[in-house]
């Protein structure tokens, strides 16, 4: 695959029911309490096609990958492993290029906390999905804040974004953030934009 988002066909059975899955491109057997456990509807013959996310790489060329996937029941026993492989094709390390970002059409203020972000972005294979964020923090490739949009090698888009609110009355400065992901991982630098704001009443009737 050139892609890191991949399916897998995940299949198990259990007399009391399957309940969750853990997957990880790790071999070590997962604690029961776990936080990388995605719950299921319980089924005593468990199968889907789920989404992950392969670690990406930063050279071009054949990368293998192999991912482990466990199961756990309804009492909290824990599965033995299954894995299979796949390599990993990177012809492209380049990360999308030109990221803007311009809020509410380049207004100076506004007096609600819903907002239209115009972004932009270019990449030679295609920009995949954008992250908009008011955290400077780089997101990580299988962060759930992701989100997909048809690919682009020229991408531009007006979405919806919420500001933090505020508890006070008067101008509160909001800054939001966003980056661009192509078909291979490839994370562009952020672009940001900054608006104020504005909150004349707090109070409840």
């Amino acid at each position: 695959t050139s892609n890191t988002v991949v399916a897998l066909t995940l299949s198990a059975s259990d007399d009391y029911g399957v309940s969750s899955y853990y997957a990880s491109e790790s071999s070590t057997t997962p604690a029961s309490s776990d936080s990388g456990w995605n719950s299921v509807t319980s089924s005593t013959s468990y199968s889907a096609d789920v989404s992950f996310t392969l670690s990406s790489a930063s050279s071009a060329g054949n990368h293998s990958r192999t991912v482990y996937v466990w199961f756990k029941d309804t009492a909290g026993n824990v599965s033995t492993s299954v894995s299979d492989g796949i390599t990993l094709v990177v012809s492209d390390t380049t990360v999308p290029s030109s990221p803007t970002i311009n809020i509410n059409s380049g207004a100076s203020s506004t007096s609600n906390t819903v907002v239209g972000l115009a972004l932009s972005a270019s990449d030679d294979y295609g920009v995949s999905s954008y992250y908009a964020s008011e955290s400077s923090t780089t997101p990580a490739l299988n962060s759930s804040g992701w989100n997909s949009v048809t690919s682009s090698t020229s991408y531009s888009a007006t979405v919806s974004f919420t500001l933090a609110s505020a508890s006070s009355a008067g101008n509160h400065s909001r800054t939001v953030y966003v980056w661009f992901k192509d078909s291979a991982g490839n994370v562009s630098a952020s672009a940001s934009d900054s608006i104020t704001l504005v909150v004349s009443d707090t109070s409840v009737s």
